[in-house]
């Protein structure tokens, strides 16, 4: 009985192994959808670059998005295989977009920032800027290392390029993060309260009632300021909410009795904090109640540096002229991939039109013929089956 059941089973096997493959891996529909939602991070994550970089480039990310749309009305048409086709051709020209922007721009911007800060930054001898400094300079090696590895990666495995070139522009975006810090830190003491007073200040015309009685005081008031309890605190505000309002467009956050008892004593130690130059310690209270606390003071620091440089153009101390401010704003945004004008990516909605049938022509166009052939012969493996092997 044994044998027999052996010689089933072997027989079985054989008829298996000899029968034609004709489903590829690919086609079915829980594939297609990875990798069309994998395909949509790509697209949309490179937005910020394009908008804010790379007007070059508009129509060769148009395309690849163009091949990315068609895919998902292949797929929503049952078309799985046609899916797979127009993502794999969509992350061709990705792959070699990312490359593009990554090298021109991120690697290259990243370095010239830090190169054009790490002056002010040794002449100031402050610790926590040369480690920022450090920092940066080493998040900009680790970027480099990552487009290198996706650069020498298999061509075909385009997926794996991309993640690799995201990672990249990541660690490039940290690196000049932390110059801009390292910037911050480097100022003297006058300087970093002039920052906060400026931020703070912006802050408070968005309706944050933080620190807004101690905002352009002179040191006398300030000092009164700091002396005064609570009880005369609520006074003034009594005062002053029966005058009319000089502020009218500003919109105050209602506060209860304890948020506030606790904001007052806050502010207080805050305000003394600043006064003696302990800024570390200052900057602690003040994350507490300010949201995107870096974004907000690194944005400080350029509007802050820029009056300076206009008013004092012949003094040495702290100078920082030369650099252009107004393009490091624009980094600034582009380092939390956020854009300076209209999103390029939204520009092309309503704009591109559905394919046909894609010809085997345009198949070899786009894929190329090596890829075509291997499709014809065997399954076409995917990244993700690669790794796996």
């Amino acid at each position: 009985m044994k044998i027999r059941f052996f010689r089933r089973m072997c027989v079985m096997l054989i008829f298996i192994s000899a029968a034609p493959l004709t489903v590829f891996p690919f086609t079915d529909q829980t594939t297609s959808e990875r990798i069309l939602k994998e395909n949509k991070h790509f697209v949309e994550f490179l937005d910020s670059g394009i908008t804010n970089f790379a007007e070059n480039r508009v129509e060769d990310y148009k395309k690849a998005y163009s091949l990315h749309f068609n895919a998902d009305v292949a797929y929503l048409q049952a078309d799985y295989i046609r899916a797979f086709k127009r993502v794999y051709a969509s992350q061709k020209s990705l792959s070699q977009l990312y490359s593009d922007v990554v090298k021109d721009i991120y690697l290259e911007e990243s370095k010239n920032i830090l190169d054009t800060i790490a002056p002010l930054v040794i002449k100031s001898k402050n610790a926590r800027a040369r480690l920022f400094l450090t920092l940066g300079y080493r998040d900009r090696t680790i970027s480099w290392t990552h487009y290198t590895i996706g650069d020498a990666s298999n061509p075909k495995l385009y997926s794996y390029r991309i993640y690799r070139y995201i990672k990249a522009i990541e660690y490039a975006r940290r690196a000049k993060r932390y110059a801009f810090l390292a910037l911050f830190e480097s100022q003297d003491p006058d300087m970093k309260r002039r920052i906060f007073s400026n931020m703070l200040k912006s802050e408070n015309q968005t309706g944050n009632p933080f620190f807004k009685r101690f905002v352009d005081l002179g040191e006398k008031d300030y000092l009164r300021e700091i002396g005064k309890n609570y009880e005369d605190y609520e006074k003034d505000m009594k005062e002053q909410a029966a005058e009319p309002s000089k502020e009218p467009g500003i919109a105050m956050v209602f506060e209860k009795k304890v948020e506030k008892r606790v904001r007052f004593r806050n502010e207080k130690r805050a305000a003394k904090f600043l006064i003696n130059t302990e800024y570390d310690q200052a900057e602690d209270i003040m994350r507490s109640y300010v949201s995107d606390f870096n974004f907000k003071l690194i944005n400080s620091v350029f509007e802050v540096l820029s009056s300076a440089n206009a008013t004092e153009k012949n003094k040495e101390k702290n100078s920082s002229e030369g650099i252009d401010f107004n393009k490091y704003k624009i980094h600034l945004l582009d380092n939390y991939a956020r854009i300076t004008k209209d999103s390029t990516l939204a520009s092309f909605y309503g704009s591109i039109s559905v394919e046909d049938a894609v010809s085997e022509s345009k198949i070899k166009e786009e894929t190329g013929d090596e890829h075509a052939e291997q499709e014809k012969a065997e399954p076409l493996k995917t990244d993700v089956d690669v790794k796996k092997n």
